[in-house]
C-alpha cells in the first residue's frame, strides 16, 4: 500500500513539473505539412523526414513500450501523458523480485570491481608474457633436445614405418594414414610396381648385353 502511494505522489510530481515546463511553449501534437516535394515515401516517411511528429496510425504505437519510445524520440511534444508511462506496482514488485535493480552504491562498487579486475587480469597477463619471453631461448632449446632424444631412441621397426609412409606418399602423391587398411594394399601395389619395373630394367640390360655381344 505504502509503494502504491510513493508512486502515485512520484508520478503526480514528474507530471506536474513537465506539464509546467511544456506551459511555456504550447504543444505540437499535429503533424507537420507535407512539402511540395514528391517523393516516393509515404506519408509517415515523410513526415519524420522532414523533421515532424507523425500521427499515431497503429494500435501497437498505443502500448506501454511504444508510448514510452514515442516520448524518448519527440518529448512531451509527443503527446504523451507522462503518468502512463510510470510503472505501476505490480511492475515494481516484478522487478524487485526479479532482483532487475541495484543501489547506486551498489551498482559503483561493483562497477569499480570490475574495472580493477580486468586491470588486475591484463597486468597479470602482460608479467606472463614477459616472463614467457625470458625463457624463450631456453624452452627452445629443450624441445629440439627432446626431439634429438626421441629420433635416437625410435626402433629400427618405427624407422622402416617412417620410410614405408614417405615412400607411399611420394609415390602416390598424397598421404595416407598407417592404420588405415588401404596402407598395406598400396605398400603391396607399390611393391609389386616396383619389382616388375626391376624385372623389365634387367631384361632390357640384358638384351643390350646381347645386342653388344652379337656386334
Amino acid at each position: 500500500m505504502k509503494l502504491s502511494i510513493i508512486s502515485r505522489k512520484l508520478s503526480s510530481r514528474i507530471f506536474t513539473r513537465f506539464a509546467s515546463t511544456s506551459s511555456a511553449e504550447p504543444e505540437e501534437t499535429t503533424t507537420t505539412k507535407f512539402s511540395k516535394i514528391k517523393t516516393s515515401l509515404n506519408e509517415r516517411h515523410q513526415i519524420l523526414v522532414e523533421g515532424g511528429i507523425p500521427p499515431i496510425s497503429y494500435d501497437f504505437e498505443k502500448q506501454k513500450w511504444a508510448q514510452k519510445q514515442r516520448f524518448g524520440t519527440f518529448g512531451m511534444k509527443s503527446g504523451v501523458d507522462i503518468r502512463t508511462l510510470w510503472p505501476t506496482v505490480e511492475e515494481v514488485e516484478e522487478a524487485k523480485a526479479l532482483k532487475f535493480y541495484r543501489k547506486h552504491s551498489e551498482a559503483f562498487e561493483i562497477a569499480k570491481k570490475n574495472e580493477a579486475d580486468k586491470a588486475k587480469a591484463v597486468k597479470d597477463k602482460l608479467a606472463e608474457i614477459r616472463k614467457n619471453e625470458e625463457q624463450y631461448e631456453k624452452k627452445l632449446a629443450e624441445y629440439y633436445a627432446s626431439q634429438e632424444k626421441v629420433e635416437g631412441e625410435k626402433s629400427e621397426q618405427d624407422k622402416i614405418q617412417e620410410r614405408r609412409i614417405r615412400e607411399i606418399q611420394e609415390y602416390f602423391g598424397y598421404w595416407i594414414d598407417p592404420n588405415d587398411p588401404r596402407f598395406d594394399v598400396m605398400l603391396k601395389q607399390k611393391e609389386a610396381e616396383e619389382k616388375k619395373a626391376e624385372k623389365l630394367a634387367k631384361r632390357l640390360a640384358l638384351e643390350k648385353k646381347k645386342i653388344a655381344a652379337g656386334v
